[in-house]
């Protein structure tokens, strides 16, 4: 992936968590709001994320490995904020 398509494939993986986290149920209309792009890249994204095994593009949502790398880096980046304020 590109530059701009790796950092909209860890948004949306992002997303994906979030929405998970607060029981919202994921689908294209709604990752198209939360990520203020067009419905045609949020597919576009997904299918790129379903061939590498990070989510699974049907039932629009994380893979259990997409979960592992969203949880991480959700981890990764309170860790950040803590040692920012440190």
């Amino acid at each position: 992936m590109e530059k701009n398509d790796e950092n909209e494939g860890w948004r949306l993986l992002e997303t994906l968590y979030e929405l998970g986290r607060a029981d919202i149920p994921a689908s294209i209309e709604v990752l198209v709001s939360w990520l203020d792009v067009p419905a045609s890249r949020v597919q576009e994204l997904l299918t790129r994320l379903d061939a590498q095994g990070l989510v699974d593009q049907a039932r629009c949502r994380l893979s259990m490995q997409g979960l592992v790398l969203a949880v991480s880096m959700n981890g990764a980046q309170k860790l950040a904020k803590h040692s920012i304020a440190a």
